[in-house]
């Protein structure tokens, strides 16, 4: 049996299933180094890896080996230092711009490192990653406008100028222009003193695709809004490319005009939501890598667990590690280091966060469905409560920290068999459909 093909198929099976982020972090790094009698002796680089692959994806694993073996294996994970990882499902290097430069590149205003090949990818952004492809390949055609939503420093302005990138890699004749709303409002204020509005318009509205970062900022401006409004038909009309981002979605915008609002809802609007633990630790392995150091799985778990905000706010942190790990010439990032350096910081999360308490879990769960308790752990096959169920369990495993067999204990007696295809359920939903993960974000904030 060739092993090595089918742990090949195995992990693009995964590949699939999965955001890039989490596949890059904690798939590719491993090997089938034995296959014997149905069980698979599977190699993880570290302790860490090891215990993480058990804990959140031994099912995946297990089900897609299943399917290339046609089998019902068994896995074991073990440690395996230096282990080399596959060239082919490496990231691709941070590349400067490739594209042939063009006299439009110098009026796009796209920043250099806001590039596809330096954004990370996970459950939080996955679809309006996957939507952005589809732009990619057919611009004013497939989601027109595309409208970004979420909140402060989740990545909505590196993807939109991605994007931008992106088209200008396939057509850098093509006339594309990134600018906050707020800008748009001045210039239009300027022209208008200035008694020269055509070439105002003209700027605009002979462009090919337009990235406009905050378009909340024109709420409540008439002009600038009725402006805004005859540009945005006449790019529109013309199937040019329309992307905007916002801090929340169209209906939500104060004093928006509501023709604005049907014409933003008349494409596609997505959010992005907070990264969850897999991309955190992500990005963390991504800038610490781009810093030429070298971090420590422990010490990526400790980050990853305790930088729960933003990526603007992750990477101002790690901004601060890298920095006084250079200036006392720590080429490795441990955790010893990240002990005695936080302690020193206001703020500081040297203190991990308290584990959550199951029965409040479930407290919060039912709350939010407006179920008893009761219901929630009891054996009613409702669909509105077996979700609820499966959120539940999800939640339990995954910030509560309990081991399978409690967790289905505290739901009724659920045998583990049943909980593990709660999880993987709900897993999969995250990486398919965005309101799942919105409505667990709206449940934690309750925790």
């Amino acid at each position: 049996m060739d092993i090595e093909r089918i742990w090949k198929n195995t992990k693009e099976e995964m590949k699939v299933i999965l955001a890039p982020a989490v596949f890059q972090t904690f798939i590719s790094k491993t090997q089938l180094i034995a296959y014997k009698d149905d069980k698979a002796t599977i190699a993880c680089s570290s302790a860490y890896l090891v215990e993480i692959n058990k804990k959140r994806y031994y099912q995946l694993f297990k089900n897609s080996l299943d399917n290339q073996t046609k089998s019902n294996n068994t896995l074991e994970f073990i440690v395996q230092e230096n282990l080399k990882e596959n060239k082919e499902n490496k990231p691709a290097p941070l590349l400067d711009f490739e594209y042939k430069q063009s006299k439009n590149n110098n009026v796009s205003h796209l920043h250099p490192k806001y590039t596809m090949e330096n954004l990370v990818v996970g459950n939080s952004n996955n679809y309006a990653y996957a939507a952005a492809q589809g732009i990619i390949e057919n611009p004013g055609l497939l989601y027109n406008p595309f409208f970004i939503w979420g909140g402060v420093g989740v990545g909505k302005t590196h993807l939109m100028q991605a994007i931008g990138h992106e088209l200008l890699k396939n057509n850098p004749d093509l006339k594309i222009k990134y600018f906050p709303a707020e800008n748009f409002g001045n210039e239009l204020i300027s022209s208008l003193k200035s008694k020269n509005m055509n070439p105002f318009k003209e700027k605009y509205r002979n462009l090919d695709c337009i990235l406009v970062d905050d378009i909340q900022f024109i709420a409540g401006k008439e002009f600038i809004q009725q402006e805004f409004f005859h540009t945005f038909n006449a790019l529109h009309m013309n199937g040019k490319q329309v992307i905007l981002t916002s801090d929340r979605k169209p209906s939500e915008i104060d004093h928006l005009e509501d023709r604005l609002v049907s014409r933003f809802m008349g494409g596609l609007t997505v959010d992005i939501q907070l990264p969850d633990y897999e991309m955190r630790v992500a990005i963390i392995n991504q800038k610490v890598d781009d810093k030429k150091l070298k971090i420590t799985d422990e010490a990526v778990h400790y980050l990853a667990e305790n930088l729960t905000s933003n990526i603007r706010d992750i990477e101002g942190r790690l901004q601060e590690v890298t920095i006084q790990a250079l200036s006392q010439q720590k080429n490795i990032i441990d955790l010893s280091f990240l002990h005695s350096l936080f302690s020193t910081f206001p703020n500081n999360i040297s203190n991990p966060k308290q584990k959550l308490s199951p029965r409040h879990i479930i407290s919060v769960c039912a709350k939010h469905f407006n179920i008893k308790t009761g219901e929630l752990c009891g054996s009613s096959r409702k669909k509105e409560i077996v979700t609820a169920r499966h959120l539940t369990a999800y939640l339990l495993i995954t910030e509560g920290e309990l081991p399978l067999k409690e967790v289905g204990y505290l739901l009724g007696g659920k045998d583990h068999t049943s909980i593990i295809h709660a999880r993987d359920k709900i897993h999969s939903e995250i990486s398919t459909n965005p309101q799942t993960q919105e409505l667990i974000n709206k449940i934690k904030s309750k925790f």
